[in-house]
């Protein structure tokens, strides 16, 4: 969506609600949506998730991966837990505890086989 489509829909004399819905059907985000009207996010994703459950609308989910799966990911490629801290930018201290976690887990489901 265009700069100019995107004032086009923000200048219409209709409700704040429905330009919101204007703008995610246009292919914006609810979070780029609540910057461009100045409002709060969780308006916005209020009125875009009532509007799709309304109209029976899957609702678009942004998939980010976290700072957990890319450890975990760091972890299995065998790297130590001073590097992946310096790596990702993270304390050590959660590194450490989802390192412990995880080794948990595989434990767990190696002794469930």
């Amino acid at each position: 969506m265009t700069k100019a489509e995107i004032k086009k829909i923000v200048d219409q004399d209709i409700s704040k609600s429905k330009r919101m819905i204007q703008l995610y059907n246009g292919g914006l985000e609810v979070k780029e949506i609540a910057a461009i009207m100045g409002v709060r996010y969780n308006f916005v994703y209020n009125v875009v998730s009532n509007y799709c459950r309304m109209n029976d609308v899957q609702m678009r989910v942004v998939v980010k991966e976290n700072k957990k799966a890319t450890i975990i990911k760091l972890i299995e490629a065998g790297k130590t837990n001073v590097e992946i801290s310096a790596e990702t930018k993270c304390c050590y201290n959660y590194v450490f505890g989802v390192r412990k976690a995880y080794e948990k887990e595989k434990e767990k489901a190696a002794a469930a086989k």
